[in-house]
Order: structure tokens, then sequence, then C-alpha cells
């Protein structure tokens, strides 16, 4: 899917350089013909015409990323809260800042954004299915990361419960007394 969604990119940024220098050659012949050529000498001819033709491939690839453009806005919108907090994850600092969390309740988003960039990393090495089930309050399915509105563990209750398993190892373990209850 990151793969994907880099080819994309890549794509989308060759398209605009492409343009850039197709208008910036526009406007400057624009500019010559509106100034009488600037008293420029004309350029020479092209030697080999094929040559500075770009390739039919590059053109085809062009019109297909114009028409997978809408399709993939389309997906990225449509995509579920889990996928979201997923590529949040996955993101550098700078693109985090731009992420789309359209999907996700005030509290998700919240619980997200205070992540670690540790637990941030094991979130884009999880599943999407634990993730939605993180999103949805289920306690414990990511480790070490507490789910969307779980309640922080009270730091006093170790010894208690240290204290009721040692209390019912050794009612487990006691001697009988030997006495017939009847």
């Amino acid at each position: 899917m990151f793969r994907f969604l880099a080819a994309v990119v890549r794509a989308l940024v060759e398209l605009a350089l492409t343009t850039i220098n197709t208008a910036t050659a526009f406007l400057d012949w624009l500019l010559a013909k509106l100034t009488g050529g600037g008293g420029a000498a004309p350029a020479e001819p092209v030697r080999n015409l094929e040559a500075a033709l770009p390739d039919e491939s590059r053109i085809d690839e062009a019109r297909d990323l114009e028409r997978g453009k809408a399709s993939v806005a389309d997906h990225i919108r449509t995509m579920s809260p889990a996928m979201q907090v997923k590529l949040f994850a996955c993101a550098s600092e700078e693109d985090r800042l731009q992420a789309d969390l359209s999907l996700l309740t005030p509290e998700q988003t919240t619980w997200l954004i205070d992540l670690s960039d540790d637990q941030l990393k094991s979130v884009g090495e999880t599943s999407d299915r634990r993730i939605a089930a993180a999103l949805t309050g289920e306690h414990n399915v990511i480790t070490a990361i507490q789910s969307v509105g779980q309640a922080e563990p009270d730091d006093n209750a170790w010894l208690g419960n240290r204290i009721d398993a040692k209390r019912a190892a050794t009612l487990a373990t006691s001697p009988s007394l030997g006495y017939a209850v009847d």
C-alpha cells in the first residue's frame, strides 16, 4: 500500500516538473513573440527529433495517472479509521502535521497524538484489526499501549494483587489439621 502511494506521489512530482518545464517554454516563446524576438539568434534545428520527443509510454503513464488521481483521492477519503491511524503512525513528524484524521473521533485523535514515537512505531507494525479494536476501547489489544478510553492502571494495585495471590497460594498449600467435619 505504501509503495503504491509512494509511486503515485513520485509520478505526480514528475508530472508537475514536466508541466512546469512546458509552461516555462511556452512563456518564453510568448514573450519572444510579444517583444519581437528580443534580438536573439534563432534556435538551431533539432538534429534527432525522435530523441527529443517524449517516450509514448511516459505519455500513457501520465494519462493513467490523471485518470487515477480521482480514484486514489476517493480511496484515501473512504479508508478505515484504522488505516488512517496506521498511516499516521508510519509517517514522519512533518507528515504527521498534515495527516488526515477525519474519520477519528476527538477522543481517538487525542489518544493517537498522545502516543510516543516508540508507541507509534509499535502501532505502525500492528494489524489493522488490533488497531480497530484499540480505537473502540477494547482493553490490552496492543502490547504496552492502552486503548482509547482505557483507564490508567492504579499504581498501588500491584501490592493488593500480590497479597491476594499470596493468600490464595497459602490456602491451597496449607496442610489439613486432620479434623473431620460432619
